[in-house]
């Protein structure tokens, strides 16, 4: 599913582990690796959209802020345009999607906050199963008491999503184009001005978004 900025953090841990079993591989592979992801996201991203403006805009219908009755109204709408025999596929596409993401978040954010902890502190002592617990654990919490309010709890991770968006694009770009990366792999002049472009326009877009929930 398209993802926030700091999926960034997560391709470049994922670069490293695979690194430690490829000890040949190289920055043109690992670029080609986040060019692949990077075109994939912006296409889901589309087809999200797509599925807002051309299923769900204008129907009328209103959605429920439960998670299970939400899924069962989407599939309905997919039925009623495509026809029933359309539910199995996009009862299956529904659930794959879910999974692969709760498959990514379970594996990429426990590593992330272990490295986080690790930079923080200079040890390992909160590992990456440690991490995986507190993360099995916190799901299961808001599961059980928080499962009736899925949809504020969507509406929280999206505001505070936009809102982190330019403060991850920025460290993003300082990162790139520090004494951290060679100096062949610092994106050209060109390409930092995009880069300034993009953060402005997410920066304008986050207070637009926030200012219009009012």
């Amino acid at each position: 599913m398209p993802a926030p900025l700091d999926i960034s953090i997560w391709h470049s841990l994922w670069a490293i582990e695979k690194k430690k079993g490829d000890a040949a591989l190289t920055p043109k592979e690992g670029l080609r690796d986040f060019n692949i992801g990077y075109v994939t996201t912006i296409f889901l991203g589309v087809c999200f959209v797509a599925l807002g403006a051309l299923v769900m805009f204008g129907t009328g219908e209103s959605f429920s802020p439960q998670g299970g009755i939400f899924a069962a109204q989407l599939i309905r709408l997919y039925t009623g345009n495509l026809g029933e025999a359309s539910y199995v596929f996009i009862a299956v596409a529904a659930f794959t999607t879910m999974f692969s993401t709760t498959l990514t978040t379970l594996d990429a954010s426990p590593r992330a906050m272990a490295k986080t902890m690790e930079l923080l502190r200079g040890n390992g002592r909160y590992s990456y199963l440690f991490w995986i617990i507190v993360l099995v654990v916190g799901t299961l919490v808001i599961f059980i008491f928080f499962l009736s309010e899925m949809g504020l709890l969507v509406k929280i991770a999206t505001i505070l999503s936009f809102m982190t968006a330019p403060f991850y694009a920025l460290l993003n770009l300082k990162v790139i184009r520090s004494k951290h990366t060679p100096a062949e792999w610092r994106p050209s002049q060109g390409l930092t001005i995009l880069s300034w472009m993009g953060i402005l326009f997410l920066t304008g877009f986050s207070v637009w978004y926030v200012s219009s929930l009012g």
